[in-house]
C-alpha cells in the first residue's frame, strides 16, 4: 500500500501509468473554462470603470509625484501610516529655528529660546514621558519660553485634563462635582479605578490637584510624583483593556477631539511658518482665514454630513476642516490646495492626524487628502465634485469672478449635494443663471465665540442644496 501512494506521487505525464488519466483530463479542461470565465469578468470590469459605468467608483486621482496637464497635483502621505511629532522634538526645531536666526542678528538677545521650567533643573530643560490610551508614550520637555506660543508644560496638565473629563468623567462631572461618598457600583470600571483608589485622579490627595499645585508652585519633585503616579494608572487600564468602551468603533468629539486637533497644529503650523502660510494681498481669492472648531462643528451637523459622506473643501489652506471632518465622522474628505506653502503643511497635518490617532488608540477610518491644484482648472476636481455629497468653500474674501465661475463647476454636482459658503452665491441680477439651482440656508453665529480667525464679530453661513428640477 505504501508503495502504491508512492508510486501515485511520482506519476507525470511522461509517465506509462494512466491511472486517473480522464478524470484527470475533465479537471484540466474545467479549470481552463473557470479560468476563461474569471478572465472574461475581469476584462468586463475593466472597461466599466473606463467607461466610468461604476456607480460608487470615485474618480482616479493624480499621480502623487507628477502634476497633470492642468497643474493638479495630489500629496504624497495618503496611503503612508502616519508617525507622530513628540514634544520634546518640537521645542527642539524651534529652539534651532530661534538659534539660526539670532546668528542673523548680531548682539541681540535671544529671548525665544525654551529654557528650564523648575528652577532645581539642571542647566539643560528635563524630558518625561507620559502614556497614552494605546499604551504608546509621547517625550515632553519640561520647558518654557517668554516669546514662542507652544507651552509643553501647559499641554502635558491640559491632557492630563482632557483625559480625566472626557474619559472619566464622561464629560458630564467637574472637578467639585464628584460625590467620593456617591456608590461606586453606579460607575463605571474605569471611573471607579481613578476615583476610588488611594492614588486615583479625585481624591483628596488627587494626582489631578498635585500636578497643578506642582506646575503652580514650579516643584518638580511634586510635578514628577504626580506625572509617574498617572503613568502608573494610566498603565493599569491599558494592560485590563478597560478603555477598549470608549476607543473601539467610536470618533473623538467634544475635548478630546479639539485637543487632539490643537496638537496637530502646534506641530506642523508654528509662529515660523504662520509669514508664509499668511502671505497674501488682503481681499483677494489668496486671502488666508481659519474656520474655528465651534463653527466646524456646526457646520457639519446643519450639512448633515455622516460616515457615508464623500466631503471636499475648495481652497482648505492648511487642511484643518479637512481633518477635523475625517475624525469626527470618519468619511472620505478631500482638500484642494493651490498655495505650494499651505499644502505642505497640510501634508505635514495629515501625516501627523494618523499618527496621534494611533497614539490616543483611535481608528482612523475614510479616505484624507490634500490635493495641490487650481479648482477652477482641474478635471479631477470636476470629477471629485459630481461624486461629493457636500462641499465647503471659504469665499469670504473671494471675487464676484471667482463665485461666478464656482457656481458654474457647482452644475456638475448631483442632485441634493449641498455646498457650505461663507457668503450667498446668489446674486440676485441672474435668475436664470447658474445659481438658481440652489436653495439656500443661512445660519448665523453669536459674537465672542472664536468662530472664525478674522474677526470676533458675529457673522453667518450658507448651506446651499443642489435642486436641479
Amino acid at each position: 500500500m505504501g508503495d502504491k501512494n508512492n508510486k501515485r506521487k511520482r506519476l507525470d505525464h511522461t509517465s506509462t501509468e494512466n491511472f486517473g488519466s480522464k478524470k484527470n483530463k475533465r479537471d484540466v479542461s474545467e479549470k481552463k473554462n473557470e479560468k476563461k470565465k474569471i478572465e472574461k469578468k475581469l476584462v468586463e470590469k475593466n472597461d466599466e470603470k473606463k467607461n466610468g459605468e461604476k456607480k460608487n467608483a470615485l474618480p482616479r486621482r493624480p499621480n502623487a509625484d507628477q502634476e497633470n496637464q492642468n497643474g493638479c497635483r495630489s500629496h504624497s502621505s495618503s496611503n503612508r501610516l502616519g508617525v507622530f511629532l513628540h514634544s520634546c522634538d518640537l521645542v527642539l526645531e524651534l529652539n534651532n529655528s530661534a538659534k539660526q536666526n539670532s546668528s542673523k542678528q548680531k548682539n541681540k538677545k535671544n529671548t525665544f529660546l525654551y529654557t528650564k521650567y523648575f528652577p532645581d533643573d539642571d542647566d539643560d530643560y528635563a524630558v518625561m514621558d507620559i502614556i497614552y490610551p494605546s499604551g504608546q508614550r509621547e517625550k515632553f520637555a519640561l520647558a518654557s519660553s517668554p516669546k514662542f506660543e507652544y507651552d509643553p508644560i501647559d499641554e502635558l496638565f491640559r491632557f492630563v485634563e482632557t483625559f480625566i473629563f472626557y474619559f472619566i468623567d464622561n464629560g458630564v462631572k467637574k472637578d467639585d462635582e464628584v460625590d467620593e461618598h456617591s456608590d461606586p457600583k453606579s460607575h463605571t470600571d474605569v471611573q471607579k479605578r481613578f476615583t476610588y483608589s488611594k492614588s486615583g485622579l479625585r481624591n483628596q490627595n488627587s494626582i489631578y490637584r498635585n500636578l497643578r499645585s506642582s506646575i503652580r508652585t514650579k516643584r518638580k519633585d511634586r510635578f514628577i510624583e504626580a506625572i509617574k503616579g498617572f503613568n502608573c494608572q494610566m498603565d493599569y487600564l491599558v494592560q485590563n483593556n478597560d478603555l477598549d468602551p470608549f476607543l473601539k468603533d467610536r470618533k473623538p468629539e467634544g475635548c478630546l477631539l479639539e485637543f487632539i486637533l490643537e496638537q496637530i497644529y502646534a506641530r506642523c503650523c508654528s509662529e515660523t511658518d504662520l509669514p508664509n502660510i499668511t502671505k497674501a494681498k488682503s481681499f483677494s481669492d489668496a486671502t488666508y482665514g481659519e474656520l474655528r472648531f465651534a463653527l466646524v462643528e456646526e457646520m457639519i451637523q446643519e450639512a448633515g454630513i455622516n460616515g457615508n459622506s464623500i466631503f471636499v473643501d475648495l481652497g482648505c489652506g492648511i487642511g484643518n476642516v479637512v481633518i477635523h471632518v475625517n475624525a469626527r465622522v470618519g468619511c472620505d474628505s478631500y482638500g484642494v490646495e493651490l498655495n505650494e506653502a499651505r499644502h505642505e503643511i497640510a501634508d505635514r497635518q495629515i501625516n501627523e492626524y494618523k499618527g496621534r490617532m494611533t497614539l490616543w488608540g483611535l481608528d482612523q477610518t475614510g479616505t484624507v487628502e490634500v490635493m495641490k491644484a487650481d479648482f477652477l482648472n482641474c478635471d479631477y476636481v470636476v470629477r471629485l465634485l459630481r461624486k461629493a455629497d457636500v462641499v465647503l468653500t471659504n469665499n469670504y474674501a473671494f471675487a464676484s469672478s471667482t463665485n461666478e465661475a464656482l457656481t458654474r463647476l457647482f452644475l456638475e454636482m448631483k442632485e441634493g449635494a449641498k455646498i457650505i459658503s461663507l457668503k450667498d452665491f446668489r446674486t440676485g441680477a441672474n435668475r436664470n443663471g447658474p445659481e438658481s439651482i440652489l436653495k439656500v440656508a443661512k445660519y448665523s453665529y453669536p459674537p465672542d465665540r472664536n468662530y472664525v480667525s478674522w474677526t470676533n464679530a458675529d457673522g453667518c453661513y450658507f448651506v446651499s442644496t443642489v435642486r436641479h428640477n
